[in-house]
């Protein structure tokens, strides 16, 4: 080998070094939509099974649990199940804790709708407060001079007009 033949593959091992290899998925694009509204059961991030990423430390990127559960949803994909009945298969076999958001049906709906029943209730309080202090405000009425005793203002009168002829 000539010394420009070394020189090009010293560069393509360094290029070849410098990219990082690209592992296919083992889960579909559709398996990861369905996942992001199933929590990953892995106990240690509170994130969806989708979008589960494990930020910071030594590990970044999907748990094995969440690639478990996204390979779950794929298979059951492939069978011709619905999104819904997917959901309801994890339901069924981790419980109601696995839903990333509540349902907007049965006993899951008070969830969605406590956030506003407060807002009212608060935005109540706050009228029927402001209201009371407005309407039990003490009331100034006017004075038609000073409250100080008649003895008082007489001598403070003459020792004025006292001190003002010098």
């Amino acid at each position: 080998m000539t010394r420009p033949q070394h020189i090009a593959a010293l560069v393509l091992l360094i290029a070849i070094n410098r990219v990082p290899p690209v592992m296919a998925e083992p889960y579909s694009a559709r398996a990861k939509d369905v996942g992001m509204h199933l929590k990953c059961m892995c106990k240690g991030c509170d994130m969806t099974a989708g979008g589960c990423a494990h930020p910071g430390g030594a590990f970044s990127g999907p748990c094995e649990t969440a690639k478990g559960e996204l390979q779950q949803v794929d298979e059951m994909l492939n069978k011709g199940m619905s999104e819904q009945q997917i959901i309801d298969a994890f339901v069924s076999q981790y419980g109601t804790v696995v839903y990333v958001e509540p349902p907007k049906h049965g006993f899951g709906l008070v969830a969605w709708l406590m956030p506003i029943v407060y807002a009212i209730v608060g935005l109540a309080l706050v009228m029927f407060i402001v209201r009371k202090w407005y309407f039990n405000r003490p009331v100034m009425q006017p004075t038609s001079g000073p409250s100080v005793p008649n003895e008082a203002l007489e001598r403070a009168r003459a020792q004025a007009a006292r001190e003002t002829e010098d």
